[in-house]
């Protein structure tokens, strides 16, 4: 296997679960950036790199190391730019979600895909943990009639203070869809197919004072056989409940899941649980999939194989949410 040559642009919170990842599959970091240096130092402390440059400049960052590939890790408003950057330099990119906040971005970035040698991935995570790819299976084989996903999350003023850029419609582009729930919807949407229609409210019920986004949606999902599906998310919960994706299979089989369980008909499921909590980075609800994920994308440049979520992919779920946005409690056709 090649050990690439990898830099990390962003050292928040998130950076950490890569730079773990990175470090776990084998690859070198060679660089990493952020606008606060300092940041940037501390997860070279806290990992033990060895001679590892900094920059506050991610340009000159790709100009002066020419890395193999990079890891985007930044606030979302950044990411369409970066992607883009690199790709243009025919360097490999993987990006935190969501690929885009707008569709402008969207089409600059596929765009750019399209036209670059290298390949470009994106960090939803979710479709690599365990229960989920079981039951991917489980759905490929029994079909399905409804569905439905649920996040309910407790996020306050003090969450929202953590970063300038979060709850700002201009630097995050929304609020719990595209930032906490973008996973939960991502595969809703893979597991019953890409609708067509949506009727979708957003709105800002109980933030009102420390955000400019939504903090609770609804959504209902028109597909092209007439199923529908159903998607309810909010960050308003007084405690964070566990994420669930329910469905109806094609006989009449009741599923419901998340990261940690699977119910068919209400009978839990026993699934081998391959997951490395012992060297989890970061929060709980963020899963473990970075691990295998990235490991993934790496082998499948190694190998010339497609990867999972490239961004042609990953804005399915974006198109879903930026239609949303847009509906305001009208029936719309899906952005393409």
């Amino acid at each position: 296997m090649k050990t690439f040559r990898i830099a990390v642009i962003g050292c928040g919170a998130i950076s950490g679960n890569h730079i773990n990842a990175i470090i776990g599959s084998g690859n070198k970091i060679c660089a990493l950036c952020d606008i606060l240096p300092e940041r940037a130092q501390e997860k070279i402390e806290k990992f033990e790199l060895d001679n590892v440059p900094i920059y506050t400049d991610y340009v000159e960052l790709l100009e002066k190391e020419k890395p193999d590939s990079i890891h985007i890790c930044t606030p979302h408003y950044l990411h369409a730019e970066m992607v883009i950057a690199a790709l243009g330099r025919g360097i490999h990119v993987l990006c935190e979600k969501p690929l885009a906040i707008n569709m402008e971005q969207l089409h600059a970035v596929l765009a750019a895909e399209e036209a670059s040698t290298a390949k470009l991935g994106v960090c939803q995570q979710n479709r690599y943990e365990p229960r989920m790819l079981w039951l991917i299976d489980y759905i490929k084989e029994h079909g399905v009639k409804s569905g439905l996903g649920i996040v309910s999350w407790k996020r306050d003023a003090k969450y929202y203070a953590s970063g300038p850029w979060r709850g700002k419609i201009l630097e995050e582009g929304g609020g719990v869809m595209i930032n906490q729930a973008l996973h939960t919807l991502d595969l809703l949407q893979h597991l019953c197919g890409m609708p067509t229609h949506v009727t979708a409210h957003t709105s800002n019920d109980y933030h009102k004072d420390c955000i400019e986004v939504e903090d609770t949606a609804t959504a209902h999902f028109e597909l092209p056989d007439g199923m529908m599906c159903h998607f309810y998310g909010t960050t308003a919960a007084t405690a964070d409940l566990p994420v669930q994706l329910q469905f109806v299979t094609m006989d009449k089989v009741r599923v419901i899941a998340g990261n940690d369980f699977v119910l068919l008909n209400g009978k839990p499921v026993e699934i081998e649980d391959t997951r490395d909590h012992a060297n989890l980075v970061g929060k709980t609800v963020w899963g473990t999939g970075h691990a295998i994920l990235i490991r993934d994308f790496y082998n499948c440049i190694t190998e010339g194989r497609p990867f999972r979520v490239s961004g042609k992919e990953a804005a399915k779920v974006v198109r879903l949410i930026l239609s949303m946005y847009q509906s305001n409690g009208q029936r719309i056709e899906i952005l393409s």
